[in-house]
């Protein structure tokens, strides 16, 4: 590979100038780990130099004849470099294969969050896009609703004990219950107005807590945002948030009051109802067995329609509360709307679940598989990740008219080992498979290796300077190199370019061979 700063150094030799060389190298994201060897200058380049060197050299013939010299010597040097360079020692050397293409970021592990009633959405907290980390609070529910038939279930349930009970008593019993019943009823409605002035107190500091903690989230998702975004050096800063766990603590802790007051209320009010009960139940009924069945099965019923409605409403109660760190990928729902049992609210990817999907054309079809290793490049970024999914059908590609071709590609995915923050979902990505790899094997440069109707081949020259032909297999090959795996021994001088004037048993006559008569060169 002709490189520049080589040509300028061996220039400034050949014309007895020394200057010093500065090589910047930039790091290349595709790599192979065997590596050409670098070529000598061509002898025209360095026989112009002589001659500009001669026309700027002030003095008389022995200034001429040290420069005759000097080109005498540099131009050898040349030859030998282009001898050199023209054949290929055959050597082991170590060669990996990859295959590039491009892909997509995304979630590859995404969990579904249904709704686990039927209730209207209080608060929403999140946003498609937005990180967030296992116990975050992600929707909560107007339980009023919940509370209500929680209320009015536990009320018919004991209404109906109530009156199951009195077809046991006889008209003496129920007459002294009555009384009784109508003192404690006077009671329990004290308690239940009581009850429902804490309910509402506790409210109104929810509301007060939710409506800091919706502004907290506000100004953190702003201040993610503003992080995210890359400075004049293209870095990125860690995001200063505002502490939420306290915040978000108070409101559960008053959710679980309002739970229990709830509850508390609930049950004032069913006894109520049953001690109003009691009192209007004043006649003796006589109760055959066969009812005595009837009474038994219904209370059964109602136990389980209270542990049903209870149960509802300590799952509004606590909202949708993420159970992993990751990110959201949608968001199906409003505030204000009533979501509907076992309806998709959100959609999470987990914070290591994700990767990138890609496409496989049919020219690799085989070369890609699970277990691979590979590697990821997101802009400057580079991950590193193992192919974790190669799909069985083909998606079908589109012509210019919109119709199907009678081929497509195959979707892969790769799942990335180390993602981190700076990996978004939905970004364009570059993708290298790593599909090969020979260590310590034989190998010849691309240009080397020839292709007839016999199979593929190298020209080699032999002990007494002559071309012969090594028909070879190849194995592996990386962007430089063809791996040999039969045909070709260690040591073999293989000639990089085969000229169409070379044939099996010619004599092999260098590049430089043209030079040799020029004046001052050894014959």
């Amino acid at each position: 590979m002709y490189n520049e700063n080589d040509n300028t150094t061996e220039l400034n030799e050949a014309a007895g100038v020394i200057v010093d060389e500065q090589n910047e190298g930039k790091p290349e994201i595709k790599k192979t780990v065997a590596k050409k060897k670098k070529k000598k200058t061509p002898i025209w380049v360095i026989v112009l130099a002589i001659v500009a060197g001669l026309a700027v050299t002030v003095g008389g013939a022995i200034a001429v004849k040290n420069a005759m010299n000097k080109m005498q010597t540099a131009m050898k040097e040349a030859m030998e470099g282009m001898n050199n360079d023209a054949l290929y020692t055959v050597e082991k050397i170590d060669i990996e294969q990859e295959i590039s293409t491009s892909g997509t970021t995304v979630g590859l592990d995404e969990n579904a969050y249904t709704s686990p009633v039927t209730a209207k959405v209080n608060e929403i907290n999140v946003e498609v896009g937005q990180t967030i980390h296992k116990g975050d609070v992600l929707l909560t529910y107007d339980t009023s609703e919940l509370g209500d038939n929680l209320a009015k279930v536990k009320i018919q349930a004991r209404s109906e004990a109530a009156a199951s009970n009195q077809s046991f008593e006889t008209a003496g019993e129920a007459a002294d219950k009555a009384a009784a019943a109508k003192k404690k009823a006077k009671k329990y409605k004290q308690q239940v107005a009581d009850v429902k002035a804490d309910i509402e107190k506790l409210n109104d500091t929810l509301t007060s807590y939710q409506d800091q903690l919706s502004d907290i989230q506000a100004a953190n998702a702003k201040e993610e945002t503003k992080a995210a975004v890359p400075d004049d050096k293209g870095t990125t800063r860690e995001p200063k948030l505002q502490d939420t766990k306290e915040l978000t603590q108070k409101i559960r802790d008053i959710n679980k009051k309002i739970s229990k007051k709830s509850e508390e209320l609930a049950d004032k009010q069913a006894k109520l109802t049953e001690q109003q009960t009691i009192v209007s139940a004043n006649k003796d009924v006589k109760v055959s067995e066969s009812t005595k069945a009837q009474v038994s099965a219904a209370r059964e019923l109602s136990d389980m329609t209270i542990n049903a409605a209870q149960e509802s409403f300590d799952e509004g109660a606590a909202g949708i509360v993420a159970d992993e760190d990751g990110v959201v990928t949608s968001v199906a729902i409003v505030k204000g709307a009533y979501a509907n049992e076992t309806q998709t609210l959100f959609t999470i990817t987990g914070a290591d679940d994700i990767g990138v999907t890609f496409s496989i054309s049919k020219d690799n079809l085989g070369s890609i598989v699970p277990g691979q290793a590979a590697r990821v490049v997101v802009g400057s970024r580079q991950y590193e990740g193992t192919v974790s999914y190669v799909s069985r059908v083909a998606t079908a590609e589109t012509g210019i008219a919109g119709g199907s071709t009678s081929g497509g590609s195959i979707q892969g995915k790769i799942k990335i080992d180390n993602p981190d923050e700076n990996l978004f979902i939905g970004v364009a990505a570059k993708v290298y498979v790593f599909v090969g790899r020979s260590e310590q094997t034989f190998g010849v440069p691309y240009e080397a290796l020839n292709t007839d109707i016999k199979g593929d081949y190298v020209y080699v020259v032999d002990k007494d300077n002559k071309i012969q032909r090594k028909d070879v297999t190849i194995g592996i090959y990386s962007d430089e190199y063809y791996e040999i795996t039969d045909g070709i021994e260690e040591g073999d001088k293989v000639i990089r370019n085969v000229t169409k004037d070379m044939k099996p048993g010619d004599v092999y006559v260098p590049q430089n061979a043209a030079m040799t008569g020029m004046p001052g060169m050894a014959q």
